[in-house]
């Protein structure tokens, strides 16, 4: 039996239970959770609504914790003005109860949302803790697995922890990375690294061989030439670092605020040649103050649509700009939010005033292949994309590969399509819009076994894209997707959805209504959390049937 017809069978069963004949909130929850995992939104509010009705009956507090509930399960699905409606009402229930105001923060912090002092009173100060303390965790595991001879799982981790720490923690990250490459690699950037990390475990016998003989000669030298460094670094003389700054570009790169960095030049210098002595440096306590990235700046500030309005986050966007006037990044990352927004000629405008500043920027020509693909002009698109691979031949990834398979797709060029996108679900599996051009491009190769096994791993990692997908363009659940026909007319209209959505970190989309909502990928923090939504809330849990579920 395959996974959708099991959860075809599943839906079928519940469908034949009555929500009015639940016994008691507990019962009518659980039900309303079955129905969240198999994707019908009809039957979570029904059986959402009797749960509500069987808790009001006990009071108030017990109402809350079935709104709290129900909150979660909106999150998990990614719409946060449904999580927010709940939270108010549970907090209006229950405004002294604690732990459902933490609860209420742990949900709005998964969207970026702006610290809401109505659901903790701790909100501001322990958002950075949780966050930071999961990037040290993921920061230690890296540094494991890089000691016991993973370095590709090592730089996955760094790169996880990258996407939640703040700008102090992102600068030591940079530097784990770059240290861990020259431990095992060799002379390797940031994006390189970041390259490497996705790519296949197993390197080629030569690059083994290469990467061994690295590990064994050249990494010890490295070493003992940074911990000569960082003995006398901070007695050489000025004129000995002029030259230095201007072969490592330092003026350019401050600029642009390409990544977080020490305020002091002679530090900067010395984090570019040698991180290893910066990391040391940091290991003995002593402070490093950092320097503002409008890179970072601009990717927090862009993420935060997710709980944001667009023309409140779009606004923010004209004060990096004036603190960083001469870096692309800001016109890159609002470019792409604009994409995400669906305003493709405002997204244009932003790529281009990035390229004057930096004509060799890869992610502003991948932006500008989007912008053509988006507006149907293949042949643009593809020229766009060819200019990018041309300024980094050598750091060609998935989000190329992605948009320019979707041309290639839309162009008839099937074959290439197939290759680029599987590619691209291979190194990001997250990026949703990959999955969705992969299974559109196996129907039209005819290759039904391929198509899916795109649409199934397609719907385990965004239900509830497809879910209103199938709602909107047909009147169906997920479950009901059951023929060729219907799971077509559905991808055709969640790509429609996603707008100009290619990410792999942030992904949105649209209903018809324009509500923005959020697909979570599967080991996002935020996208499941570890206990039950109704654990340690209030001094009992909901009455009933005398059980209490865990989460999903």
């Amino acid at each position: 039996m395959t996974t959708f017809e099991g959860r075809k069978g599943a839906w079928e069963a519940l469908r034949r239970h009555d929500p009015a004949k639940a016994r008691d909130a507990t019962q009518a929850l659980d039900a309303a959770r079955l129905a969240f995992r198999l994707g019908d939104r009809r039957l979570v509010d029904a059986w959402i609504g009797r749960a509500l009705a069987l808790a009001s009956a006990e009071g108030p507090a017990h109402a809350a914790k079935v709104h709290l509930a129900a909150a979660s399960l909106d999150q998990r699905a990614g719409r946060f003005s449904g999580c927010l409606r709940h939270l108010e009402r549970a907090l209006a229930l229950a405004p002294e109860d604690p732990a459902l105001r933490e609860r209420g923060a742990e949900l709005l912090r998964a969207f970026g949302a702006p610290a809401d002092k109505r659901f903790s009173c701790n909100y501001i100060t322990s958002e950075p803790d949780a966050r930071g303390a999961e990037a040290d965790a993921l920061l230690r595991r890296a540094r494991e697995k890089s000691a016991s001879g993973d370095p590709r799982g090592a730089i996955r981790d760094l790169l996880a922890a990258k996407h939640i720490a703040d700008e102090p923690r992102s600068f030591v990250i940079d530097l784990e990375l770059v240290a861990l490459g020259r431990r095992h690699f060799g002379f390797l950037d940031v994006e390189a690294l970041t390259t490497l990390g996705r790519g296949p475990d197993k390197p080629s016998p030569r690059a083994a061989i290469e990467r061994a003989l690295h590990r064994r000669f050249v990494a010890p030298a490295l070493d003992h030439a940074a911990r000569i460094a960082n003995r006398a670094w901070d007695g050489l003389p000025e004129a000995a670092l002029a030259p230095l700054r201007r072969g490592l570009g330092d003026t350019f790169r401050e600029e642009e605020g390409e990544l977080p960095a020490p305020r002091d030049g002679r530090l900067r210098l010395l984090a570019r040649l040698f991180p290893e002595a910066i990391l040391a440096r940091l290991g003995e306590g002593r402070p490093i103050p950092i320097r503002s990235s409008a890179r970072h700046r601009a990717k927090v500030l862009q993420w935060s649509i997710r709980g944001r309005p667009a023309a409140e986050v779009l606004g923010e966007f004209d004060a990096i700009l004036r603190d960083h006037p001469r870096s692309h990044h800001p016109h890159a990352y609002r470019g792409e939010l604009l994409l995400w927004l669906g305003r493709t000629d405002e997204a244009e405008e932003d790529f281009r005033r990035g390229l004057l500043i930096q004509p060799r920027a890869r992610w502003l020509h991948i932006g500008m292949g989007a912008v053509h693909v988006l507006r149907g002009d293949h042949a643009a698109a593809l020229a766009s994309l060819q200019r990018s691979v041309d300024c980094a031949p050598a750091l060609v990834g998935p989000t190329l590969y992605g948009v320019r398979g979707e041309a290639h797709r839309l162009r008839g060029d099937l074959r290439a399509a197939a290759e680029d996108l599987a590619r691209t679900c291979r190194d990001t599996p997250s990026r949703v819009s990959a999955w969705v051009n992969l299974a559109l491009t196996e129907d039209d190769l005819g290759r039904a076994e391929a198509r899916d096994a795109a649409f199934q791993e397609l719907s385990r990692r965004a239900p509830w894209l497809v879910a209103d997908a199938a709602e909107e363009a047909l009147g169906l659940v997920l479950p009901a997707l059951d023929d060729h026909d219907a799971r077509r007319a559905t991808l055709e209209h969640a790509r429609r959805m996603l707008r100009g959505n290619r990410s792999s970190s942030c992904v949105t989309y649209f209903t018809r209504e324009g509500e923005l909502r959020t697909v979570f990928a599967l080991d996002e923090p935020g996208r499941t959390y570890p206990r039950s939504e109704l654990d340690g809330v209030g001094d009992r849990g909901v009455q009933g049937s005398g059980q209490t579920r865990g989460r999903d």
